[in-house]
């Protein structure tokens, strides 16, 4: 005779949706009436299966009751104990019970939040249901299941057996029972088959976690239980044992159970349940450890000369013994670095425990504070009630600290100052020897914060999957996919060469060896989504830059997603039964949009996108009447601060949600920099779109100079552009100029903009002051003199792309033969109004490439630090350079006729196809060898010599200006003609934006130097 608690209720007339409302107390209420009708009737704790009696129900009803039926089995379990002491197989039948539901009910809330096809198809019965007798609910007629569920009800479980299912967990008889009944259930709901195992599969990720939580809550009748979950020690469960329990914030001092404690170490376990973006698989399902190569610290640089790769697993447990330095694994985005944190975080909290406490921190999440201590605890989402400071004042048990993130610290008023204070608390704390710090952050973040720093750290560099790696991903990849599947992947990278050394694909070759990108290229295969297209812009990419094979991923990756744009082919794959959950089915398609249009949808994605951008957290607190529901879960994931993503039923009901705040990052860094630069682009061409008035005139949607300059500032003022952003940006925008969008017109609109700008225009028009507010509702801290300095480089770095985009050459300052336009210190103003962001973001972003190639003829750039910069092939011509430091410069190709060059410094500068003539060299710094290539390409070692040139050539310029002078009438009056044809409907020759006149208008009638015009 079995216990069937819904049958109990259903007799005495008390409904379950009825006590979803019930308070903990009226719940022990009823499990103490149910625990006397069980000694009348000789009921044992194994006739109680709850489990059994979820799974006999439909998908709907299950959502309806299992939280309150996994709530009146831990009642259930506490009044029994009351009564007779529990034996330690019944305490386990009874715990595994509660935790298998809980982590159910996890599962089911995320396969609900994804809108899966299966949980549509679950509303509609396969199969006649009847009403069971006694209880107002259908119950599922498949043979199979019910058969399943028999082996589960009446219990039967030996001392041996619950030491089995304690210790192995998953590969227990008891959880392999559990998990097939688990199976039949998924697919009488409408999964496939392969689909069922995978979401159980993720449910046992999360078992122990859960099963955790019941034990630390229930800890005085599961006292013979403790052990297999290390809770506590062994004068801890002999306390237990005599009924003693308490709950204290200071750990395990005095043999206390800290229940906060102990809900943060599940809670590591049980997010491993969290479906891999919107897979129906977990990370941990298709996770390869990845290997790390120490990093020299005099260098920088992975030592691979003396050192191999080893285990990075291997690696950290090896640091846990040096209490004295800190810890740091560095790699760039996608190689795996907050990956590695979930899945050791969760061995740490189940094998090292209580020696060792794992805390995971993103770096992203904290708020600087006056202590260390402080500032950590802002990122520490264990409970609105633990204070980590209390953990880290204990010697036992250690914690250890995974600080994830350190290139995503926020930003701060203080600027870089605010990083350098935070390494140095962090070296402070660890020289205490009593927890141990690891870090995780991309490779050129220490070093810029802390160049001085580096021999207290221990760093290794991730690398690429090697060819064992490699297998061994492809292996788990057949597992949650399909053998055929994973070999057809297999043999395409093969066959293209992308495994070998040197493969006639670099870029393409590079992405397959990081783990993200062979994810995401796997994804795109198994749709047949890769083709030619995408090896052939494998093969054109542009030296050191992937830009356009990354673009073309990501806009593939978004048209799997959405089913749009349609761009007129068909899907040739036909879907097999048992498949359909692994590709993208238009069921599915059709879920996601819920009836919106995807092009509203990606709308709303750029909007957040810029808001993510315009904060400059990776995070965003968006508005309440924006539903966070409706995005999408691929690319955009939201959370709440002050809790954990995975928190206990107890948690859940007894949260004060006042204390919460809705928060959305993106998925991944790499989804961000594509939503980011397509939500520059989109900005960036609205300057160009054009409106016609009553008359059938153009003009400029955003029309007036301070209407341009305000978009512009608004949309580049947060920060500075990356480089991967930049890339993307023009990739987008080089996409579109086919339809509606042109080159020309955007850099007459950002010259205009430029020009004024270097004349401190908009400083003076209030319209950084304007901007300061739009940034500041996003909790960006940037003053004025940040936005104009990051409106200045932004613009920089944007019109020299695409001067590169359109193979004309930008000239920053002005042609020099039009005076009245020519601002020779618009570089070396734009340097000075850098040095408020930090010391090194222009060398970082503009010398790296935005000055190559670019017209400097006649800069004054005294002084100026260029050091490295790449000048290749840059007119410095007459350029004034005396003092400037350009050790190890690239002047490849560069002209630098009539330059004052005298005091430079040219230490490590190959002058071999520089043109130096008439260049000036007085004083300046450069090995004897490096002085006689100068003076054989024309440079001058005597002052007077060069004065006496430059005096001669002075004297032709001015000539050259009033012959200049006396041609503006004609040219301005040509301008105008030019645009009256326009407005007719007549050709217009294509204009020169750099031919030497002073006036050059655009189609639209705008000149560049009315902006500087009242």
């Amino acid at each position: 005779m079995n216990l069937n608690i819904r049958h109990w209720l259903a007799e005495r007339h008390i409904q379950i949706k009825e006590i979803r409302g019930f308070s903990s107390g009226q719940l022990a209420g009823i499990a103490y009436r149910i625990v006397q009708d069980m000694e009348v009737k000789s009921l044992m704790p194994f006739d109680i299966c709850t489990l059994a009696e979820v799974l006999e129900l439909p998908l709907e009803a299950v959502w309806e009751e299992i939280t309150v039926i996994a709530l009146l089995s831990e009642h259930l379990l506490r009044s029994l104990s009351q009564k007779k002491a529990l034996k330690r197989n019944e305490g386990t039948w009874l715990a595994f019970q509660i935790a298998y539901l809980q982590a159910l009910q996890q599962v089911l809330d995320q396969e609900a939040s994804l809108q899966k096809p299966w949980v549509n198809r679950a509303m509609i019965p396969a199969q006649p249901q009847i009403v069971k007798e006694g209880v107002s609910k259908l119950i599922l007629q498949d043979a199979k299941l019910q058969g399943l569920l028999k082996t589960l009800s009446p219990g039967k479980l030996t001392d041996t057996q619950a030491e089995q299912a304690l210790s192995l967990m998953a590969d227990s008889l008891l959880v392999q029972q559990m998990n097939n009944a688990s199976v039949a259930w998924f697919i009488v709901n409408g999964a496939e088959e392969l689909e069922a195992k995978l979401l159980t599969q993720r449910l046992s990720h999360a078992l122990g976690g859960h099963l955790l939580t019941v034990i630390a809550q229930n800890a005085p009748p599961l006292a013979q239980l403790q052990k297999f979950v290390r809770l506590g020690g062994a004068s801890h469960m002999q306390n237990l044992v005599s009924g003693v329990l308490a709950t204290s914030s200071s750990g395990l001092e005095g043999d206390k159970i800290d229940l906060h404690r102990e809900n943060y170490r599940a809670s590591l376990v049980q997010i491993l349940s969290t479906p891999l973006l919107m897979e129906s698989f977990a990370l941990k399902d298709i996770y390869v450890t990845p290997r790390g190569l120490p990093v020299e610290e005099t260098t920088s640089t992975p030592d691979k000369k003396t050192a191999s790769a080893i285990n990075l697993t291997a690696w950290a447990q090896e640091q846990l013994a040096d209490l004295k330095t800190i810890a740091v694994i560095e790699s760039k985005p996608g190689y795996g670095k907050t990956s590695f944190c979930q899945i050791w975080a969760a061995q740490v909290a189940q094998e090292l425990y209580p020696t060792w406490m794992p805390i995971i921190i993103r770096l992203r999440d904290v708020k600087y504070g006056n202590s260390l201590a402080e500032t950590l605890n802002s990122g520490f989402l264990a409970s609105s009630h633990t204070k980590l400071s209390s953990w880290l004042e204990q010697d036992h048990p250690r914690c250890l600290l995974l600080l994830d993130g350190l290139d995503e610290l926020p930003a701060s008023r203080q600027g870089k100052r605010a990083r350098v204070i935070f390494i140095q608390q962090l070296l402070k704390f660890q020289s205490q020897g009593r927890h141990k710090i690891i870090l995780t952050s991309r490779c050129s973040t220490l070093p810029e914060i802390a160049p001085d720093m580096l021999l207290q750290f221990r760093r290794v560099s991730i690398q690429p999957l090697d060819v064992e790696e490699l297998k061994q991903w492809f292996q788990q990849w057949a597992k949650v996919q399909s053998l055929p599947i994973a070999q057809n992947y297999f043999t395409f990278l093969k066959q293209t060469g992308l495994f070998a050394s040197k493969s006639q694909f670099p870029e393409l070759s590079a992405l397959v060896h990081q783990p993200l990108m062979l994810y995401l290229l796997g994804v795109l295969h198994r749709d047949g989504l890769i083709d030619d297209l995408v090896l052939q812009l494998a093969t054109n990419s542009p030296k050191n830059t992937s830009a356009a094979l990354l673009w073309e991923i990501n806009h593939r990756l978004k048209r799997w997603l959405l089913g749009y744009p349609l761009t007129g082919e068909i899907t040739t794959m036909l879907l097999r039964s048992g498949s359909a959950h692994i590709h993208r089915t238009p069921e599915a398609i059709a879920n996601l949009l819920d009836g919106r249009h995807p092009q509203d949808i990606l709308d709303v994605m750029q909007q957040i996108a810029l808001k993510i951008l315009h904060s400059d957290r990776y995070q965003v607190i968006l508005p309440k009447d924006l539903n966070t529901n409706t995005l999408l879960a691929f690319y955009f994931r939201s959370f709440v601060s002050g809790q954990l993503s995975v928190v206990s039923l107890h948690q859940q009901l007894t949260t004060d949600n006042r204390q919460l705040t809705n928060k959305t990052e993106f998925s991944h860094p790499k989804f961000g920099e594509y939503l980011c630069a397509e939500a520059i682009a989109a900005q960036l061409q609205s300057l160009t779109q054009c409106q016609e008035d009553a008359y059938g005139t153009l003009s400029f949607i955003l029309d007036s100079p301070a209407s341009v300059a305000q978009h512009l500032y608004n949309l580049l003022g947060y920060g500075i552009l990356t480089p991967e952003i930049e890339e993307l940006a023009i990739e987008t925008l080089r996409r579109q100029q086919n339809s509606d969008f042109c080159f020309e017109v955007l850099l007459q609109r950002l010259e205009s903009f430029w020009r004024a700008y270097c004349q401190g225009r908009w400083l003076d028009e209030g319209i950084a002051h304007k901007a300061l507010t739009h940034f500041h509702t996003l909790h960006n801290p940037v003053n004025v003199e940040q936005i104009n300095a990051n409106a200045g480089v932004n613009t920089f770095l944007l019109l020299s792309a695409c001067h590169r985009e359109t193979k004309v050459t930008f000239c920053p300052c002005g042609h020099p033969a039009n005076m009245a336009e020519f601002y020779p210190e618009a570089l070396l103003v734009l340097l000075g109004k850098a040095a408020v962001l930090s010391n090194n973001s222009f060398n970082k972003r503009i010398c790296a490439q935005s000055l190559a190639g670019i017209n400097l003829s006649g800069a004054y750039l005294s002084q100026v630090m260029l050091a490295g910069a790449n000048l290749e092939q840059t007119n410095l011509s007459d350029a004034v350079l005396t003092g400037a430091n350009l050790a190890g410069a690239n002047l490849t190709g560069a002209n630098l006729i009539g330059a004052n060059l005298a005091g430079a410094n040219l230490t490590g500068v190959n002058l071999q196809t520089v043109n130096l003539t008439n260049a000036c060299l007085v004083d300046a710094i450069l090995s004897e060898a490096d002085k006689e290539t100068a003076a054989l390409n024309g440079a001058l070692f005597s002052l007077e010599q060069f004065q006496t040139l430059k005096s001669l050539v002075s004297q032709q310029s001015i000539l050259n200006v009033n012959n200049a002078a006396n041609t503006d009438t004609w040219v301005n009056n040509t301008s105008k003609m030019q645009l009256i044809e326009s407005l007719e409907g007549e050709a217009i020759s294509p204009i020169d934006l750099y031919d030497d006149a002073s006036e050059d208008e655009t189609v639209f009638g705008v000149n560049p130097g009315d902006y500087d015009r009242e």
